[in-house]
């Protein structure tokens, strides 16, 4: 399997990071510090993912998101009290030669496409290598966190920030209960501004645009859809902007039965000067402090008094996938989890196939799957397609049918 081929497969699989991608090239667009030199570094100096931003209105309204929630969760990582900040995903951002400038261990935990690509560009741009260090995880996959994470002591300032509007309900939950376990094992807190993310973009899109706001929304989430051949999936810790009430008991409720509490920090407390405020008038940028009154990020800790739902830590069987072309179908079995780390080796295999012989159809025997991310319901989706629907899944178990039903 040649890299090229490997990345291929990542891509397709994990279609979400290059979300990551348009956000360093706001960075730049906001004029952070090291943002350029990250973008020329991937060779994007033309800023290839915001191309199909075309009104310059969208461009700057998520620049001044971009750079807002990047400044603020820099502020709010230092006051933390931790000496080590796991930023789950790092991205492509230069956080971690800012923090390491600031004297704290840094850990970017990302999909292995993205460490690949932003871990030798940050060892080439600083000095303090040692407190810096990448590792490629699955964010549901507790076992790929865990041995990330295994040689760390010190109590944990764990950040999620454009992370958990992409998964699904199951998939929230396995996230949500994975940063638990790692506070109970290392101890410190999570500080995330994804709960509220969809009221930051409104407010922050309402404040400089006014009556014209929605429809530069509209525009904006498209093009991210699109980029990220994703759509944005239900889960019960994101709040719904219709229903703000109700939608954020439900989120706090969801961090409450993982045995956690919530501390909100109103956002127009914790933003420094913005390079973006230069493309605004001061009327605009009165509107928008004003407006991030409405804004929290969420400081979440271990709540001693309560006990998560099911405290039960479950194993996973090692990944195993075997695969044959048999009368001209393509068939496999998969042992244990589909996910972001596992499910681009099921399309590699299948693009392998392929190029051999074109199948008839493709069969897989999900009796020993135990869990399956959107990653692999993404791969099943392009084998289906390239098929004309000519798949067929056999030995569906509960829990698969449980988790995507």
């Amino acid at each position: 399997m040649t890299i090229e081929t490997e990345r291929n497969s990542q891509a397709q699989a994990n279609p979400v990071f290059m979300t990551a991608k348009t956000a360093i090239c706001l960075m730049a667009a906001a004029n952070i510090p090291d943002a350029s030199t990250i973008v020329r570094c991937l060779e994007l100096e033309n800023h290839d993912p915001l191309q199909n931003m075309i009104d310059p209105d969208v461009i700057l309204g998520n620049a001044l998101v971009v750079e807002t929630k990047y400044r603020a969760m820099c502020s709010l990582i230092k006051d933390s009290g931790c000496h080590v900040c796991v930023d789950l995903p790092c991205g492509y951002t230069p956080k971690a030669l800012h923090l390491s400038k600031a004297g704290m261990r840094f850990i970017g935990l990302d999909l292995p496409i993205v460490v690949q690509e932003i871990e030798p560009i940050i060892r080439s741009l600083t000095t303090s290598s040692d407190e810096i260090t990448f590792h490629g995880i699955d964010a549901t996959n507790y076992e790929s966190i865990r041995t990330a994470l295994q040689n760390v002591t010190g109590p944990l300032c764990i950040t999620t920030e454009g992370m958990m509007m992409y998964f699904d309900a199951h998939e929230a939950d396995a996230v949500v209960s994975n940063i638990r376990a790692m506070l109970e094992l290392h101890g410190g807190l999570w500080i995330t501004p994804d709960p509220e993310f969809i009221l930051q973009f409104f407010y922050s899109f309402h404040s400089i645009f006014g009556k014209d706001s929605l429809a530069k929304l509209a525009t904006s989430k498209e093009s991210a859809q699109q980029q990220a051949n994703v759509t944005n999936l239900s889960n019960p810790l994101i709040i719904n902007p219709d229903d703000i009430i109700r939608s954020a008991k439900t989120a706090e409720n969801f961090i409450n039965s993982h045995g956690m509490k919530v501390e909100k920090i109103t956002l127009a407390e914790h933003i420094p000067n913005l390079s973006i405020y230069q493309q605004l008038t001061q009327e605009q940028i009165r509107n928008f402090k004003t407006a991030m009154n409405d804004c929290h990020y969420w400081v979440i800790t271990l709540d001693e008094q309560r006990q998560q739902a099911d405290d039960t830590e479950q194993q996973s069987t090692p990944f195993e996938m075997n695969y044959t072309l048999e009368n001209n179908m393509f068939k496999v079995s998969i042992v244990g989890r589909l996910d972001s780390l596992t499910a681009p080796q099921l399309l590699t295999a299948w693009e392998k196939i392929k190029t051999t012989s074109m199948p008839m159809g493709a069969e897989i025997d999900c009796a020993k799957l135990e869990y399956i991310t959107s990653a692999g319901i993404r791969v099943f989706l392009i084998i289906q397609k390239t098929l004309g629907r000519n798949l067929t899944l056999t030995n569906i178990n509960t829990c698969i049918i449980t988790i995507h039903a």
